[in-house]
């Protein structure tokens, strides 16, 4: 069979995925602004969007603005971020971004970048250290800017190594995944690939079998061949060691050779009376006398 081009590839894993998983409304039809789709951003790496989505929610409720925010302490924006891993360092990130901007603009918005070419925009933005994080930037270029972006984190670059979809680089990932999936299919694709990182592509125990991509896996073929060729080893084990054993006489050990019989004293009477010498007739003379 000829091998399938990473396009062919990852188009054949979106519609498996849209079999097992329902689809999601269209993201792209409503815009983030600039600012909430950068706090969106960190909140979602290495997250689900369920929590993504309820952290920003509890931001928005539980502060009066973004200036609050601003000025809070780390230990009262952790507390928006329950639940989700590494909740210090994402508090730092949020913060340190705000204050970033007012420093800048003495405001919270940075709209009118939607406005500006893309590369223009992005130029302005990677002076935030925000935007040192690949993941924010195409998330930020998907969810505000309506560029054609896919967002890779750690659970979604698992999952593309394991169908063999892998680069050194994220943004080359990005670009291999961008020129294969349409933009109009680029946000549910990446909620796709989400829904399969945390449901049976686990980073610890993989549950290949129940998998819909198992037939197209690279590494769940490859755990299925080994674990074949483990069972035809172990039969092959077993068979010969049945027939090893069916050859054994039961009860009886291994041959042992007999010891050679001792060997006998062939010297017969008559040969030891032959060694004694006969008498002469003169003996026999001197005798008569």
């Amino acid at each position: 069979m000829a091998t399938q081009s990473k396009t062919q590839l990852l188009t054949n894993v979106h519609t498996l995925l849209k079999r097992r998983y329902k689809p999601k409304a269209d993201r792209d039809a409503s815009r983030l602004s600039i600012l909430r789709a950068v706090v969106y951003g960190i909140c979602h790496e290495d997250t689900t969007r369920e929590q993504a989505n309820q952290a920003l929610s509890r931001f928005e409720d539980e502060f009066f603005d973004w200036n609050e925010l601003r000025v809070s302490s780390l230990d009262e924006i952790q507390e928006n971020l329950a639940g989700i891993p590494k909740p210090e360092e994402r508090a730092q990130r949020i913060r340190r971004f705000l204050r970033q901007l007012f420093n800048r603009t003495y405001g919270f918005t940075l709209d009118s970048l939607a406005k500006k070419p893309l590369k223009e925009a992005l130029k302005v933005l990677h002076t935030y250290d925000a935007f040192a994080s690949d993941y924010v930037t195409a998330t930020v270029i998907q969810q505000a800017l309506g560029g054609h972006a896919i967002p890779i984190d750690q659970s979604a670059h698992r999952v593309l190594e394991r169908l063999g979809v892998s680069e050194s680089e994220i943004p080359t990932l990005r670009a291999i995944l961008e020129r294969a999936v349409p933009k109009n299919r680029g946000g549910e694709f990446l909620d796709l690939i989400e829904d399969l990182a945390n449901d049976t592509c686990l980073e610890t125990d993989p549950e290949c079998p129940r998998c819909e991509l198992r037939k197209v896996c690279a590494f769940a073929l490859s755990r299925k061949q080994e674990a074949h060729s483990s069972a035809h080893a172990g039969r092959s084990g077993t068979a010969r060691a049945a027939k090893e054993a069916a050859s054994t006489p039961k009860g009886k050990g291994p041959a042992v050779p007999a010891p050679s019989p001792a060997k006998k004293n062939t010297t017969s009477k008559t040969s030891r009376g032959a060694a004694q010498p006969s008498k002469s007739p003169r003996d026999k003379h001197k005798g008569a006398k």
